[in-house]
């Protein structure tokens, strides 16, 4: 039986390519190599395309994938390179041009099938702004929040949380995940100092009432017939669910 190829994007522009490095890694070991032969691709930081390692079968467990510091410049190939009649893409990008609409409108503009959310629910999932509106729009219960948008009166935005949030509050980019560059803050002061370092990450931030509560995840798969995995939860011995937390400390089961 002849295998199917699958096509690795991963690193990025984005402050999340470590992350999609981890990731990327996770994925190349856990995939039937009886079924598929797969082909890896790195996204530089600079937005360049590198043409990486190719697996007939598992790769080692000391096999790693290239990087930001061990790139191969005479490997670099034009985004469009990457096609291939027949591949599917899985693009393992975190955050904005990659988890944003940006690479699943290039992978439309291809014609290559690819794994995860089109273009307008990528768009719209990404922006944490977005989601609550559209959220709100269809009556799905929220916590309470604010936003906050680079340049307006800080001051009064602070107030807004004052009267309309209870402490600690959590503040977001708008346009980032793997909680890179999110606060929990206790009080107006520390508040203060989330909004500024949210600020290095995007120009409109997301500020939210924190709540205590169990995490509960469940993946989807499919369109018109959709499939989920049984709930898993997330069990954590720390008080804040941070990047570290997540990908550095590995606290988490």
């Amino acid at each position: 039986m002849s295998k199917e190829t699958l096509v690795l994007l991963y690193g990025g522009r984005s402050a999340e390519r470590e992350v999609s490095v981890l990731s990327a890694e996770s994925v190349m070991r856990a995939i039937n190599y009886d079924k598929f032969f797969v082909k890896t691709y790195f996204i530089t930081k600079s937005g360049d395309f590198i043409k990486t390692q190719e697996f007939f079968s598992k790769p080692a467990d000391d096999e790693k994938l290239m990087t930001n510091a061990t790139v191969v410049e005479s490997q670099k190939i034009k985004p469009s390179d990457i096609y291939e009649e027949g591949a599917v893409v899985f693009p393992v990008l975190h955050g904005p041009m990659g988890e944003d609409g940006s690479i699943q409108g290039f992978l439309e503009v291809l014609k290559m099938p690819y794994v995860g959310t089109n273009i307008l629910s990528s768009s719209v999932a990404m922006d944490k702004i977005s989601t609550k509106h559209v959220l709100e729009s269809a009556g799905v219960p929220l916590v309470p929040y604010v936003t906050y948008v680079e340049g307006s009166d800080l001051d009064v935005v602070v107030a807004e949380v004052n009267d309309k949030l209870t402490y600690p509050v959590f503040v977001k980019p708008a346009n980032m995940g793997s909680s890179v560059g999110i606060s929990k803050a206790e009080d107006e002061a520390a508040l203060r100092s989330a909004i500024d370092f949210a600020l290095k990450y995007d120009s409109r931030i997301l500020i939210e009432t924190g709540v205590n509560a169990r995490e509960i995840e469940v993946g989807i798969l499919g369109n018109a017939d959709v499939k989920t995995t049984l709930p898993g939860e997330v069990v954590k011995d720390v008080a804040f669910y941070d990047y570290d937390a997540k990908y550095i400390d590995n606290k988490i089961t």
